[in-house]
């Protein structure tokens, strides 16, 4: 009789991937990392030269609201500044305590939730009036939310102080990637390689992070839930255009901010919730925590 391939039966089956997966030498799960590393930086170096696309600052939804051009696109970014500010609350008071199993572990999230608030602020200001100077503004913020959560992914799944060491090493990287389009730009050559770079590998790298070593901390899930929502969100950013055509209520774009903003706030909720864990059973991938309700197990992702 076939089996009938269920969520649970999906889920079972990419639980044993990461077990046989987890059970490979640790040298050679980090000699995968690398050579991922060593791919990504290869195609920078090696692909053609790639322009900012012609419309880029053409966004659809071009109405005025209460004086604001281009309102919808500007205030949706108030998503970003709540939950930034939100982190940063929490990870300044006491109840972040019990996230955290060093204080200084905080850093790169600090960064992260800064960056978010930042994004916040920077993208309002370009929308209001979109052009290839007021571009960076939007993009630099967004370059340290990407690479602090990348360092802090590497300190909670390979090594704590590799991930801090390379903290400040990638949030030059993505700040220098800004850098070098508006250079470019300025001369009439604009190369957004760099800074595709900084935005998609960090994503690879973590996922890659996720599937071949067990976590410092549990709650990972949260994490996938807003990688869910930030790939929606680049959906509905390609989309702009026709999701507004579809009666002009709200652009694509505008949504996007939504959507982006949302996975922030699964990763909030990540570093909220989450307990450090202990080292996982080696048969179910499971490992226990105790909450103020008690012991719990969680998969182990």
């Amino acid at each position: 009789m076939p089996r009938i391939y269920t969520p649970e039966a999906k889920a079972e089956d990419m639980q044993a991937i990461v077990r046989r997966l987890r059970r490979i030498d640790r040298e050679k799960r980090l000699a995968i990392v690398i050579g991922l590393a060593v791919v990504a930086c290869s195609w920078l170096c090696l692909h053609a030269k790639i322009p900012l696309s012609v419309g880029y600052h053409e966004f659809a939804d071009q109405r005025t609201l209460l004086g604001i051009p281009r309102a919808f696109d500007v205030l949706s970014n108030a998503i970003f500044l709540v939950i930034g500010l939100w982190g940063l609350k929490f990870l300044l008071g006491p109840g972040s305590r019990s996230s955290f199993l060093r204080a200084w572990e905080r850093l790169p999230y600090m960064i992260f939730f800064g960056g978010v608030a930042l994004t916040g602020i920077g993208s309002a200001y370009y929308h209001l009036a979109p052009s290839d100077s007021r571009l960076p503004w939007d993009l630099l913020p967004m370059t340290l939310a990407f690479m602090s959560l990348l360092a802090a992914t590497i300190a909670e799944r390979i090594s704590v102080r590799s991930g801090l060491v390379l903290l400040p090493v990638l949030v030059f990287l993505g700040i220098a990637s800004v850098e070098v389009w508006q250079s470019g730009e300025l001369q009439g050559a604009g190369d957004y390689r760099f800074y595709l770079f900084t935005q998609y590998f960090p994503q690879v790298a973590i996922a890659a992070m996720i599937a071949l070593f067990p976590p410092r901390y549990t709650h990972t899930r949260d994490l996938f839930i807003g990688f869910a929502f930030y790939a929606l969100a680049k959906l509905l950013e390609f989309s702009d255009h026709h999701i507004f055509g579809l009666g002009q209520i709200v652009s694509g774009h505008s949504l996007k901010h939504l959507s982006a903003g949302v996975a922030c706030g699964w990763i909030l909720r990540m570093v909220i919730l989450r307990r450090a864990a202990r080292l996982p059973d080696a048969a179910t991938m499971q490992s226990e925590y105790v909450t103020p309700q008690g012991t719990e197990s969680e998969i182990r992702w």
